[in-house]
């Protein structure tokens, strides 16, 4: 491969954050264990109660564009080395691409082996160079940029919520398109489950903003009723002013 940044250790929010805004134009990747999982599907075994630190997982990819690479081999990375109902597995490493590693290298991926002298697995990068021009795939990479914007303003709420909205789903039927001509491509079916993500999220927020909208137009409706009535027992005064239908 060709000139990249790799980081393969734990990967946390406040770092990954200042990572991507500052290297967001060089090919990188980040990996190892991570401590945390997905959801509910990367654990076999009795767990504790890990929602908020699988939510919190969630929010930082999402935060930084990152896309998960294609994984081959084992399901779980991790082991606790325990028999019978304490016997946990885990997928707790995993490695993260940005939209310029993908331009550089589409046909990427990682063999997750069998755990030898370690409770955690081996994570083993494959993959070739591809031309650029001539791959699907940069066009995505490329599209992946103009969306960066929307994943990192969605949880701060601020931007064109609008806006937000339409760039989601282009790039949702942009991926949509490339799985038509390509239904079995691991990373197009991933990129449209983060799209999809991101599509429903955008749309939350724009119909909060709607209904907040729409209830500021009510109250300052109710005011200017409120301006015309008299002052006090308005209740009264409206059922004297009504005559008898006798």
């Amino acid at each position: 491969m060709e000139q990249m940044i790799l980081l393969v250790d734990g990967g946390y929010g406040k770092i990954l954050m200042t990572l991507a805004q500052s290297i967001s134009d060089e090919p990188w990747i980040v990996g190892g264990d991570f401590n945390t999982v997905l959801d509910m599907s990367e654990v076999c075994g009795s767990s504790a109660d890990i929602q908020l630190a699988m939510s919190e997982f969630r929010d930082c990819i999402l935060d930084t564009g990152l896309i998960h690479l294609p994984v081959h081999g084992e399901r779980f990375s991790w082991h606790n080395c325990s028999e019978g109902d304490r016997s946990l597995w885990k997928r707790l490493d995993r490695l993260l691409v940005n939209d310029a590693w993908l331009g550089q290298w589409p046909s990427s991926y990682y063999h997750c082996l069998n755990a030898r002298t370690s409770d955690h697995s081996l994570l083993v990068i494959r993959g070739d160079t591809v031309s650029h021009t001539k791959t699907n795939m940069y066009a995505v990479t490329r599209k992946l940029r103009a969306l960066k914007p929307v994943f990192r303003t969605l949880r701060k709420k601020k931007g064109d919520l609008s806006l937000n909205v339409k760039l989601a789903a282009e790039f949702l039927g942009t991926v949509q398109q490339l799985l038509q001509t390509d239904r079995h491509n691991t990373l197009l079916i991933r990129l449209e489950k983060c799209c999809k993500l991101v599509f429903f999220r955008a749309t939350k927020l724009e119909q909060v903003m709607l209904q907040q909208r729409a209830k500021i137009q009510w109250l300052k409706g109710g005011s200017m009723l409120e301006n015309l009535l008299p002052k006090g027992g308005h209740a009264k005064s409206i059922q004297e002013g009504v005559p008898d239908s006798e």
